[in-house]
């Protein structure tokens, strides 16, 4: 499957990279309908299995991401949309967004982003990023992970989203 790379400075400084779970946010008010998220690498993997996501508000089509991850469509749930929609920052505590990742048209894998931490800066954002053909594993993980911030600091006027448009 295709891979798409992160600048070279941030794969030698971090390649796959795991910052660790904030010990203060097991659980993350995350579903629409009050479902509730451990923000650990095996609460995310179970999440994601369940495609909750999918019910989500979400972009019209996958297309090209201005970022690293290639085509994407992303989702969102009602806390980050709302934020974004109405210029709210810092987000609320549980705002979520999930990429899905493709290979061509087959989803390859997904990135995510939950605010774990009330107020601002990259400690109140935990980030995931992993491949379909290499779950349970995880590629990036954590609180202001240092890969996932390379790119997310940059939207630090929009509590660190990069989505241009929120639906």
């Amino acid at each position: 499957m295709k891979r798409f790379l992160l600048p070279l400075p941030l794969l030698l400084a971090c390649g796959g990279s795991d910052s660790g779970a904030d010990p203060n946010a097991t659980m993350v008010p995350v579903g629409n309908a009050g479902t509730m998220l451990a923000a650990t690498k095996e609460g995310i993997n179970a999440f994601i299995a369940t495609n909750e996501h999918r019910s989500w508000i979400k972009e019209p089509a996958p297309h090209e991401s201005s970022g690293p991850h290639g085509m994407v469509q992303s989702f969102f749930n009602d806390k980050y949309r709302a934020a974004r929609q109405s210029g709210t920052y810092p987000m609320p505590v549980g705002a979520t967004s999930v990429k899905e990742l493709f290979d061509g048209t087959t989803l390859d894998g997904w990135a995510v982003g939950i605010k774990t931490k009330a107020g601002e800066g990259a400690d109140t954002w935990t980030w995931y990023e992993s491949f379909v053909d290499e779950l349970p594993e995880v590629k990036y993980f954590g609180v202001a992970n240092p890969t996932c911030e390379g790119c997310h600091e940059g939207g630090a006027s929009k509590d660190r989203s990069l989505t241009p448009t929120v639906p």
